[in-house]
Parts: C-alpha cells; structure tokens; sequence
C-alpha cells in the first residue's frame, strides 16, 4: 500500500518529501507507523524511494517512469469486443539464451498474454506497442516475428480456447478478492479523509489486475466472469473517491 501512495502522490511532488509526511499518508490510509517505517525502508531498498537529505525522501527516475507507464493501464481498463484484432507473437531464441526465454515468459504473462503453444504468444492488438517495449528491452527483437489478427480459427470453441491459453482460474481469483476487498467501500458522501482511505484501499486492490487480465471479449469467457462487475465496481468507487482523496494527500503534504 505504501508503494501505492508513491504512485499516486509522492512522484508528483516536485521537492523531496519529509519521511513524517510519507508516513502519516500511510497511517491515513490504515497502515502502523511501524509497518510505514518497514515498507519505507523496503522500498528504498528496491529502488523505488531514495533518501536525499536527512529525514527525506524522493520517488526515484526509474520509478516514475515506471509508475507513469502504468497509468494508462491501471485507470483505463480496457476490454475486447468480439471484432478487435490480435497480435500474434513467435520466437525463436537460442538454447544458450535459455534465461532470456524465461525473462519473455515472465514479462508476457505479466503483460496478459496468452501462451498459445511452446514459442507463440497471443495478447489483445491495444497491447502491440506493450510487447515490442518488451522485445526491446529484453534486447529479444530480432528473435521475435510479430503478426496481427482478427479471427483466429481454434481447435474448438473460443472459451476452450481462452481456458487453454491464459490462467482465467487465477485471474477470476483476482477479480473476487477485489470484490470482497472492496465490498465495504461506498464513500460517495463521506468526508475527504474516507475517501482517502477508500481510494488508496480501491487502487492498491486493483492495480495488478489490469496487467494480468488482457480484458478478453464476451465470447471467450466463462458464464458469470467477475471482471465486469470488478471493473465497474473500480470505475465508479474511482470517480467518487479521486478528487476528494487528492485534496486530502495535498492537504497532508502540505503540513
């Protein structure tokens, strides 16, 4: 949850941020001191804060990068009609960049891809400019060969399809506990604090769904799948919530 506050309100601080700032955005949000001092530390560790002056800190340039391409991703969920194309990804590497084969699986299952067989990879066309960031940073470009679809013809139906090729039993685990995570949250009339709490609680819920979830269309999915209800859930408690939480960080920051 800490690392959630970075994102979305210590990166835009244009000045290095007093740890007891940081810490009481944490405690606002439901966390203990002690657990805020333990993540703090934690994620000085990982890179993502970095302590400047004494009893300061400062979201560090990798992480903001790395925050900012998360942006899209996290608050504009995004979800296939029946009609959108693909892109089909084969490669081809070395055995003795057996790693490197590793790193791609990692990275596309990360991304939502689905693996369509040993070497072939399907995501959602949206995500094409996603998979060659990928490629390039893995510096895997020149094994890969990318293609887009639109109808791909399965072995059987495409729900059997879509079982085969992603995990849908992780990833409806995913959208139930946001849902129960979130049950409670309904802060359209509370006061700027509770709003904090709740948009800080939604957002940290919420954030590894959209990366792991490539918003399949209808056709593909199983009955009563929980990713409309969980994006819904996310997308209105958001717009209730956002401002309010802002204006209660700003306010926090500020002291």
């Amino acid at each position: 949850m800490v690392r959630t506050i970075a994102g979305l309100y210590l990166r835009h601080q244009s000045a290095p941020i007093p740890r007891p700032r940081a810490i009481e955005l944490a405690c606002a949000a439901g966390i203990s001191s002690p657990a805020a001092q333990t993540a703090i530390s934690r994620l000085i560790d990982r890179g993502l804060l970095e302590p400047v002056q004494t009893g300061e800190l400062t979201v560090t340039a990798p992480a903001k990068a790395m925050f900012a391409r998360g942006n899209r991703r996290i608050f504009t969920p995004r979800n296939m009609s029946n009609a959108d194309h693909w892109v089909l990804v084969a490669f081809s590497v070395p055995e003795s960049l057996r790693a490197l084969r590793h790193q791609l699986r990692k990275h596309f299952i990360q991304l939502g891809g689905g693996l369509v067989s040993a070497g072939l990879w399907i995501f959602p066309e949206y995500l094409h400019a996603e998979v060659l960031e990928v490629l390039n940073a893995l510096e895997a470009r020149r094994y890969a060969t990318l293609f887009v679809a639109q109808s791909p013809q399965y072995p059987g139906d495409a729900r059997q399809a879509a079982a085969q090729w992603w995990d849908l039993a992780k990833i409806s685990k995913l959208h139930h506990a946001f849902l129960a995570t979130t049950a409670g949250l309904d802060a359209a009339s509370a006061g700027e604090h509770i709003a904090y709490r709740s948009y800080v609680t939604l957002i940290d819920a919420w954030r590894a769904i959209p990366y792991l979830d490539p918003g399949l269309p209808e056709a593909m999915l199983p009955e009563s799948w929980p990713g409309q209800e969980s994006r819904q859930r996310f997308l209105e408690i958001s717009e209730s919530c956002k401002v309010r939480a802002q204006r209660y960080a700003s306010l926090l920051l500020g002291r």
